[in-house]
């Protein structure tokens, strides 16, 4: 687990962009970002949950079990 700032969150994964968003735009993706939490009154990321659920992603791996669970199960019926 390594939990970062946002602004440090910005600086590691929009490090090869050119225009990387601002600490508030991102501030406010916060509720959508995988690992990302409260700390009292800042948020706090886990980079390593959040590259682990990106990478699932590209993969095209399904992020909870219950998504998983429906995706076998259809798998199943299109046998």
């Amino acid at each position: 687990m390594r939990l970062v700032s946002i602004a440090t969150f910005i600086a590691i994964v929009y490090s090869d962009d050119e225009t990387p968003p601002s600490v508030s735009t991102v501030r406010q993706w916060c509720p959508k970002i995988p690992g990302a939490f409260r700390d009292g009154r800042r948020w706090r990321i886990d980079l390593d949950y959040y590259f682990e659920i990106m990478n699932g992603r590209i993969r095209g791996m399904p992020e909870d079990d219950q998504e998983l669970s429906f995706l076998k199960t259809l798998a199943r019926q299109l046998k």
